[in-house]
């Protein structure tokens, strides 16, 4: 047993069970309570870990505390509720919130924690119940770079890859920003596929399609939002108007199908609206004036 880094882990649900028992693999000695997960308390014991008694000796336990809560407010509660958790942390422990959180929750939290000298950093994870299994997550951590690489021990046990993403609080909003933007690719191809379906396309033929056109080095983040839209240069070769062009086909196949696409709907509006703006003939990555000012 590692005896230099000592975790008190509270929330082992789907995500937090495999978390602890990655910790434990990586011999790092791992304290938990949850009167909720009994069952997996008990794989965890079996492990290894050290079960207390109650959050007070929990939270007495080591001067790392892990939270893998539903959200920030359930943590606010635990720390600043009835149970009063935040009164038993050892000042200098520094609280990692590994969970989905508000951000704005976040730095509420780091603020009145700072007061009684309780550190904190949030640190959300990217992937799922699978990545978490073969420690394979991606941690977006926000705070200070001293408590981030007092925590890399931890990060590394847990996952492949850690990304300072700016203040306390900074994790927490990337991570909602990434899953909003996974939602939207999501729901962009399957509106896409549906239309294609209704059209008369095979949806496998399709997918494979997607693959090689809009993944790797054609997926617009690559292609288009680094190297010309952040960098200013709008030079992709493509002229706006064009881009209206095809959005506009895609749109009246829509029409023709009776396929639902509001979300083609609302590209072609902003979209249009930039050609009216900036004119047909600038590079089709001046879309991103819309929003970048």
């Amino acid at each position: 047993m590692n005896k230099n880094i000592s975790v008190a882990f509270i929330g082992l649900g789907k995500m937090g069970f495999p978390m602890a028992m990655s910790l434990l693999r990586a011999k790092i000695e791992v304290h938990v309570y949850d009167i909720a997960a009994a069952d997996n308390i008990k794989l965890a014991q079996e492990a290894g870990a050290i079960n207390e008694a109650n959050l007070e000796k929990l939270a007495r336990s080591a001067p790392f505390i892990i939270s893998m809560l539903p959200n920030g407010e359930v943590l606010r509660d635990i720390l600043f509720g009835p149970t009063n958790l935040q009164s038993f942390i050892q000042p200098g422990s520094i609280l990692v919130d590994m969970s989905t959180s508000n951000p704005k929750h976040t730095q509420l939290t780091c603020a009145e924690l700072a007061s009684h000298n309780i550190l904190m950093i949030d640190a959300p994870v990217m992937g799922g119940v699978a990545f978490a299994k073969d420690a394979s997550l991606d941690f977006l951590v926000g705070g200070d770079p001293g408590l981030i690489e007092k925590c890399q021990p931890i990060f590394n046990a847990i996952g492949r890859s850690v990304t300072h993403c700016g203040p306390i609080g900074s994790g927490h909003a990337l991570k909602a920003l990434t899953n909003y933007i996974n939602a939207a690719a999501m729901m962009n191809v399957v509106e896409a596929i549906n239309i294609g379906k209704t059209f008369g396309m095979d949806e496998q033929v399709m997918a494979k399609s997607l693959i090689d056109t809009c993944t790797g080095r054609n997926h617009p983040i690559v292609k288009k939002v680094i190297p010309k839209i952040l960098t200013g240069t709008y030079d992709s070769g493509m002229v706006i108007s064009l881009l209206e062009k095809d959005l506009t086909i895609a749109a009246d196949i829509a029409r023709e199908t009776q396929s639902e696409h509001p979300l083609l709907d609302g590209d072609l509006e902003i979209l249009s609206t930039m050609v009216k703006r900036l004119g047909p003939n600038v590079d089709q990555t001046e879309v991103a004036k819309f929003w970048r000012k």
